[in-house]
């Protein structure tokens, strides 16, 4: 338990994204699915570094370095750390697919996703959550590997150094395998935890914008990113991160600003049939509004 205190002291900044995490996850999804995300996540993480500690695979052989040994939490040769910041990752890249492949309800600043269960598993999600989180790694690990330089500290090194500013390129392929297999059993656990069960708990479902709360985890984690590659001098680095960046961030500000990206009675009431205990909710415009509970099942009948 002194050890995890110790972490939390020496890596404040990945406990502050961890939290942001949680709070997003309680949130929108309850408490069970996100506890289980989160030990999922860990597990798969922890698993594939120890791998590619002792064989390389999949993200290529690299090796840690004993210097905060006694000073946080290390899990099988890995700092704990390192493996529970794939949760948070996971979970920002997974929101920001769903914020861009379901329908959306803007009603001035708040925001709701008309999601339904089958959304919620779509393929398209699984894969878009995969390819943002491996964006994120175009940018943490080129920090990442430069950890002498800032408040990190020289953790690892890579055995060799690859092509991708030091990173080599299997790193990227792990980290697409890692949120594949995260997501897609998230999906799964997801969907037979909270489905037809009623409100999950945890969840809030009048918080405005709560859609919204794992995309600004998912900007906060580039953001500093992005801005500790300026602070240590490695300007090559964070211009080729901005550069990647510039398209999802505008087709984010095209597909939030849409007036009418189907905000229509037909999507709010399939939003609606899949979660009911949003009915209530003050926030459905009369034009907009959902048709009653038995008028929708005579209509699918």
């Amino acid at each position: 338990m002194h050890l995890l205190i110790d972490t939390i002291k020496l890596r404040p900044y990945v406990f502050i994204f961890l939290g942001s995490f949680l709070i997003a996850g309680i949130v929108n999804y309850g408490w069970r699915a996100t506890m289980a995300f989160t030990v999922l996540s860990y597990a798969i993480a922890l698993g594939c570094e120890w791998s590619s500690i002792h064989n390389g695979f999949p993200f290529g052989l690299y090796h840690y370095l004993p210097a905060t040994r006694g000073r946080e939490l290390w899990v099988a040769g890995v700092p704990f750390m390192d493996s529970i910041s794939f949760t948070f990752l996971a979970f920002a890249s997974y929101t920001v697919a769903m914020l861009l492949s379901v329908p959306l309800y803007r009603r001035g600043w708040d925001l709701r996703l008309l999601e339904t269960w089958r959304m919620r598993g779509a393929l398209r999600v699984w894969m878009l959550a995969a390819l943002f989180m491996v964006m994120v790694d175009l940018v943490a690990d080129p920090l990442s590997v430069r950890g002498d330089r800032w408040f990190l500290g020289k953790l690892f090194w890579y055995d060799p150094p690859g092509p991708y500013f030091g990173v080599p390129i299997s790193n990227f392929l792990g980290w697409f395998l890692v949120a594949a297999a995260t997501v897609a059993i998230f999906q799964v656990i997801d969907r037979r935890l909270n489905r037809g069960r009623g409100r999950p708990y945890g969840v809030i479902p009048g918080l405005p914008s709560r859609a919204l709360l794992g995309p600004a985890l998912y900007a906060g984690i580039v953001g500093f990113s992005i801005t500790m590659l300026f602070r240590i001098g490695a300007r090559e680095v964070a211009w080729a991160s901005i550069f990647i960046f510039v398209p999802l961030v505008a087709l984010a500000i095209h597909i939030l600003t849409r007036r009418e990206y189907r905000a229509n009675a037909e999507a709010i009431a399939r939003h609606l049939d899949d979660f009911p205990y949003e009915r209530d909710l003050a926030i459905w415009p009369p034009r907009l509004a959902p048709p009653p509970p038995d008028k929708a099942l005579r209509r699918r009948a």
